[in-house]
């Protein structure tokens, strides 16, 4: 995605942010964007419907309304409503996206994903949480994955930042190294 849209995408999320907390529902529109954008995502058919431009949005409008009838709030189906007329139902999944961090930034979570070579036990992740969330300052929301590919280790990422504390990764350092030499 390009960075102006991008930024579109970031200015509908703080709107509808600032909307969502008057209205005391940020975690429901959160859930609410997550169901339209895994619904779109997850149907060949309904993302070239939403995205055609020869559909009428009043069209686009009446067909998501009715699909998502009673499962979403009202905020949620004004705006797929203000993005079918403005042609940008395209944006959910980075609305979705962009909300999600805003939201997590007001609530002082952090987002960190953990990759490592065998499935940890449950009192390991524990202890790595309890100690990154110390040493933040923050809460953290992790995301544990089994990556056999890494042979030993950890990877850890937040936000733009990785730190690989993996067995690949230290092979691929000496690797670089040896090479320059």
């Amino acid at each position: 995605m390009n960075t102006e849209l991008q930024g579109i995408a970031s200015k509908y999320a703080e709107a509808v942010l600032d909307l969502a907390v008057s209205a005391r529902q940020e975690e429901q529109m959160l859930n609410e964007l997550k169901l339209i954008a895994d619904v779109i995502a997850s149907d060949r058919d309904m993302t070239i419907i939403i995205n055609h431009p020869s559909i009428d949005s009043t069209e686009k409008k009446r067909f998501l309304s009715s699909l998502f009838q009673g499962k979403i709030s009202e905020l949620a189906d004004n705006l797929i409503g203000l993005l079918a007329d403005k042609r940008r139902l395209n944006l959910i999944p980075f609305i979705e996206s962009n909300y999600r961090e805003l939201l997590n930034q007001r609530k002082n979570i952090l987002s960190a994903s953990l990759s490592c070579s065998e499935p940890l036990a449950d009192s390991a992740i524990a202890n790595i949480k309890a100690q990154l969330a110390e040493h933040l300052g923050k809460t953290l929301e992790l995301e544990v994955k089994v990556d056999p590919s890494l042979i030993g280790g950890l990877v850890l990422k937040m936000g733009d930042q990785v730190i690989d504390g993996s067995l690949k990764g230290q092979l691929r350092s000496l690797e670089k190294t040896l090479l320059s030499v």
